[in-house]
């Protein structure tokens, strides 16, 4: 299904990009002219979405050869191609703009990971639902290819108590209503104060997530959770979130917490440096 998306939102794109004609290609370039040429990352980069660019370029029938698989690290020619010279360059931008934002992600996401794991070696790191519209799918993925978790990927995957949520309608009357929900529902709840995770835990909710916490703050909530676990033997799992970066994420990182999501793997990540070359 993912190779089904990827390819339609770059013909979706193309569309966009072409208009009626490339004409600056179409009035230069011989209409039967063939060429050879290498599409290469001018910086190291996690590439991701060249499953996706193959499948995209071998329907307007340029032969694909890749130098790598997908998910692997390079700096250099990873994709050699033949066709269409016309072709070629008209698809190249549309090419190029897709594959400097999944690799931009994917990169950014696995030097976070690989960062983390220095330092603990269990915790997952995890994108959100920031992510932009129509290019959400693809941009989890992007993360998933980095080693990063998707996190949910859309609101009926899990039942997400956040502090809008809380604020409507009170923590006692959410999981008043949730109770009538499938079993197969994972149920998560957003705190932001010590004292609204002290009041949570009596409904033993799934995931816990610490919002908006201070590094040296998490401690004195994982007290809180351990005395919880000795009293009653259950134990949420804890995701801690709401400003964490690449700059600050280790401050997290030595905690004993199990998820750390942070929105900046995607709205954060630059494009990298990718190009086509004839």
């Amino acid at each position: 299904m993912i190779r089904e998306h990827g390819l339609k939102i770059l013909k979706e794109s193309l569309i966009y990009d072409v208009g009626f004609g490339d004409l600056t290609t179409e009035t230069l370039i011989p209409k039967d002219q063939e060429s050879d040429g290498v599409i290469k990352a001018k910086e190291e980069v996690v590439v991701c979405g060249l499953d996706f660019v193959i499948d995209f370029m071998e329907s307007f029938e340029i032969e694909c050869k890749p130098l790598i698989k997908e998910g692997e690290t390079i700096k250099g020619d990873f994709l050699k191609i033949h066709g269409n010279t016309r072709t070629i360059l008209t698809l190249e931008r549309t090419v190029l703009n897709f594959l400097m934002h999944l690799s931009g992600i994917a990169t950014k996401t696995r030097n976070i990971v690989e960062m983390v794991k220095t330092v603990n070696e269990n915790v997952r790191v995890a994108c959100t639902r920031k992510t932009l519209p129509g290019l959400s799918l693809l941009e989890k993925y992007a993360v998933s290819v980095g080693g990063g978790d998707t996190h949910r990927f859309r609101l009926d995957d899990m039942v997400m108590i956040k502090d809008n949520h809380i604020e409507a309608v009170g923590i006692e009357e959410c999981f008043k209503k949730i109770k009538n929900l499938s079993f197969t529902k994972k149920v998560e709840i957003e705190v932001d104060t010590v004292e609204q995770l002290k009041e949570v835990l009596k409904y033993k909710p799934d995931i816990v997530l610490l919002d908006n916490f201070k590094p040296e703050e998490i401690g004195g909530a994982l007290e809180i959770l351990n005395k919880f676990e000795e009293d009653t033997n259950y134990r949420p799992l804890v995701e801690v979130s709401g400003g964490i970066n690449e700059d600050n994420v280790l401050d997290y990182a030595k905690y004993d917490v199990d998820i750390i999501s942070m929105g900046c793997l995607i709205l954060s990540a630059r494009a990298v440096d990718i190009s086509l070359d004839l």
